[in-house]
Parts: C-alpha cells; sequence; structure tokens
C-alpha cells in the first residue's frame, strides 16, 4: 500500500502539531487507549473516516448484542413497531423500485438487440 494510515498520520502530524496531539491525548483519555493504539486508530480514522465509522458502529453492534442495524435501530427507538413498519415500508418500495428497474433496462437491451442483431464480420 503505497499511502496508509501512517502515512496519514505523519500528514496530519506536520500540517497542524497541537490539534494532533490535542486528538491523540483525547483518544487515549476517553478510550484508555496507549499513544501507540491511539495512533493507529487516528491514522485509520483519517485514511477512510466512512469506513472507520462503519466499521465502529459495527464493533458496537456486535458488542451489545445486536444482530444487525435494523435491530438495533428498533431496540434503541423510543417506538418500535413505527420504526419496524417504516424500515419494512422502505425496503418494499426499494425492492419494487429495484425490480422495475431491471424490468425496463433488460426489456431496452432485449428490444436493441431484436432491432440490431449482431451479424459477425466477413
Amino acid at each position: 500500500m503505497v499511502f496508509g494510515p501512517k502515512q496519514a498520520l505523519a500528514i496530519e502530524r506536520r500540517k497542524n502539531p497541537q490539534v494532533f496531539e490535542s486528538t491523540i491525548q483525547g483518544l487515549m483519555t476517553s478510550k484508555r487507549l496507549s499513544r501507540e493504539q491511539a495512533e493507529k486508530r487516528y491514522g485509520e480514522f483519517l485514511l477512510d473516516p466512512d469506513g472507520f465509522a462503519l466499521k465502529a458502529s459495527a464493533v458496537e453492534r456486535k458488542e451489545m448484542g445486536y444482530k444487525n442495524w435494523i435491530d438495533q435501530a428498533v431496540k434503541k427507538s423510543d417506538d418500535p413497531e413505527a420504526t419496524q413498519k417504516r424500515i419494512d415500508d422502505f425496503t418494499a418500495k426499494n425492492r419494487l423500485k429495484g425490480i422495475a428497474i431491471m424490468g425496463f433496462f433488460s426489456a431496452a437491451v432485449l428490444a436493441y438487440s431484436a432491432t440490431n442483431p449482431y451479424v459477425p464480420p466477413v
């Protein structure tokens, strides 16, 4: 890997040393990490913030005993039945949209191939 967490960390350290140091100290205090662990975690965050957040939420979910994000959302909700209904409605609606889109493009490909048959070059 050409650019990884260590390189992202080195760039951030040179860019703003005071903010970098306060971030590392904050991680060490709040998460009870060693300096090496805090720097590794911050480097991974700098490299891929979205992926880092997804991985962290997946770890948290497993630690709390939830099967998946839907289970977590329903159980943490003030109104679990309404939350489950919204998720189910959203899933059903988007499943239908996906089927419609795939059907449309399949029909378009079939229509194109029927009107423009492939003729190998001679």
